[in-house]
């Protein structure tokens, strides 16, 4: 089950730096503040209940603090329930006992890991009894307060602490914000000391001026919804030495990662999976995407069969599936069996034909079925598409990876926005919103709407397989789109051909999935010259056209009007039979349109 509890962390109680750090003195009780430079600062955060002393009545400000400690403060921004803090441990609590034997600061640790304080593969390399470098602690205290992001940005930040050489570049981003936040500053000799181990004085200090950014800013520090880890139950269908495929009870594929470190189990005794355990029921926690661990629980007496209900037959108490994915189908008899549909108990009859079912048989025969008759939604991103026989197709959800099967002999309605297109038009990368219902895609779409895009066609590229749009906006952005091979284009609502659309011509594009699907000619380019230079491509006698290319471009030269053509080198009348291919001319006229230049005079400077 997905664990949906929101963290919500209250400056007022931002931090306990210690487990076992006992509230019993009020701050003018610790002796060993008295005179100490940090006074204010650690009686601030004693006021506040962010600080504690110990028993015996001191507050040690020069202690100096272990990664354990710090980890310990750090958990403590995060104001949790005791149920929520036990769903933590429940998913974290392994993974933090077999990395450290701080047995004290086990459930703090693992809220720090469910955060992102730190990462599972962090943890194993770090000593939780070692003390924590200043530059270190700015890591993980940026973390904390939601900051990372920002730091990352200034991992090639210039400081002016005098020993800003020394700050290792993992940790010169973290510095940096903070410097930047007021939360740390160099000493009276402009140093940072970076490697220096940090007292609970010099941490009371930064805790301080975190509450100080905080209040200044108004910020209220938030994790949303600590979402655990996900457990899958189903059929594993796929083994591999990278991943699992699991088919669950709704007819939904997943396909999850694996590493080396995968806990797996059969029938509870610690075992490696292989094909062999292909067909029986599991049961996967995942983190990312990636199967955590996997139980398998078989017996060569039971077996399972999915597949959508396409017969019943009432009369001898049978039903009958079919499976897209392997092409299977299989009649059973299932009188007697325990059939539950949509979590309700029903009777064989009440079976919804086009639903999804899996059946439990043991020693052949049906002893449970498990039916649903509901649509579910899977968007993300292709990753994968075989065309082998049945199309496979992989698609990359925020959590996991998702498997669609689809029949080439009939296929869902799959829409690009508004147009309907074919499967072989989608392509890896593209964001989806695949339905299913039984256990077979419905309908896919292109995510999102149709989006709307104008400027100037800058420029159009084609190869062998497609072509693209250059579209410069207002502001002088270009921006690149595919052209779909069955794009439409109109001028006003007049249908007009894509090719003639031309470079500098005004346009509306419709894009959907990164494709333009739909073409409005706004206003076509008119140059403005009334003299242009060009060589002469083609002679067209009849008409009195001369084909020429200006920048690029074709351009029709229009000399039926034309009061005099005139050879540049003898001046000279021509008769307009005298032009040749190659000879360079100059005209005079004006543009009839973006692809038609009608000419008053032409001269031939260059005779070919």
């Amino acid at each position: 089950m997905r664990a949906t509890k929101r963290i919500i962390t209250l400056i007022a109680a931002l931090a306990l730096l210690l487990s076992s750090a006992l509230p019993a003195f009020a701050a003018e009780s610790y002796p060993d503040l008295e005179g100490h430079w940090s006074k204010k600062y650690m009686e601030r955060l004693v006021d506040e209940g962010i600080l504690a002393g110990y028993t015996d009545g001191t507050i040690r400000p020069e202690r100096t603090v272990t990664a354990a400690e710090a980890f310990v403060m750090l958990a403590n921004l995060y104001d949790l329930s005791a149920e929520t803090k036990d769903e933590i441990y429940a998913d974290y609590g392994k993974t933090i006992e077999a990395a450290t034997d701080v047995t004290w600061a086990y459930k703090q640790l693992a809220v720090c890991l469910a955060a992102g304080i730190f990462t599972e593969s962090e943890l194993k390399n770090l000593n939780m009894s070692a003390k924590m470098p200043k530059q270190n602690l700015a890591v993980y205290m940026v973390r904390a307060i939601q900051r990372a992001d920002d730091a990352a940005k200034l991992d090639n930040a210039k400081l002016d602490y005098k020993d800003a050489a020394d700050i290792t570049a993992k940790c010169l981003g973290s510095i940096a914000l903070l410097t930047q936040m007021d939360v740390v500053s160099g000493d009276t000799n402009g140093n940072i000391t970076p490697k220096a181990n940090v007292t609970r004085a010099v941490f009371a200090t930064m805790l301080c001026n975190i509450l100080d950014y905080l209040e200044d800013e108004d910020v209220e520090l938030r994790i949303e919804d600590y979402v655990g880890r996900e457990t899958m139950e189903g059929i594993l269908t796929g083994v591999s030495s990278n991943a699992l495929t699991v088919r669950d009870f709704n007819g939904l594929y997943h396909r999850f990662s694996r590493t080396s470190s995968l806990k797996a189990t059969v029938n509870g005794t610690a075992k490696s999976l292989n094909t062999g355990n292909i067909g029986s029921y599991v049961k996967v926690q995942s983190e990312e995407g990636t199967a955590v661990s996997a139980a398998v629980t078989e017996s060569s007496n039971v077996s399972y069969r999915q597949g959508r209900l396409t017969d019943l037959v009432a009369t001898t108490g049978s039903i009958k599936i079919s499976d897209l994915a392997d092409g299977s189908s299989a009649a059973f008899i299932v009188t007697g069996a325990t059939i539950r549909e949509d979590g309700k108990k029903i009777a064989f009859t009440e079976l919804t034909r086009g639903a999804f079912l899996t059946l439990k048989i043991e020693k052949d025969t049906v002893k449970e079925i498990t039916s649903t008759t509901k649509e579910y939604t899977i968007s993300g991103e292709i990753s994968d598409i075989d065309y082998a026989g049945i199309v496979t197709m992989r698609v990359k959800t925020d959590d996991e990876e998702s498997v669609l099967y689809l029949d080439l002999k009939d296929m869902p309605a799959i829409k690009r926005g508004s147009m309907a297109i074919t499967v072989d038009r989608l392509s890896e990368g593209q964001a989806i919103k695949a339905t299913v219902k039984g256990g077979e895609v419905q309908t896919i779409t292109t995510e999102g709407k149709d989006a709307t895009a104008t400027g100037i066609l800058d420029a159009v590229t084609r190869s062998r397989t497609s072509t693209t749009w250059t579209i410069e906006d207002e502001d002088g952005k270009k921006t690149v789109y595919l052209l779909d091979s069955s794009a439409v284009a109109y001028s006003g609502k007049t249908s007009v051909k894509i090719d003639s659309i031309n470079p500098g011509d005004e346009v509306s594009l419709v894009v959907s999935g990164g494709y333009i699907t739909e073409i409005t000619l706004s206003k076509a380019y008119t140059p403005s010259s009334d003299k242009l230079n060009a060589e002469v491509l083609a002679v067209n006698s009849k008409e009195r056209v001369l084909t020429t290319l200006v920048n690029g471009k074709l351009l029709y030269i229009d000399c039926s009007d034309a009061g005099s053509l005139i050879n540049g080198v003898t001046g000279k009348s021509l008769s307009f039979s005298a032009f040749r291919e190659g000879d360079l001319i100059v005209v005079y006229g004006s543009y009839k349109d973006a692809s038609t230049f009608e000419a008053t005079s032409v001269v031939v400077e260059v005779k070919n």
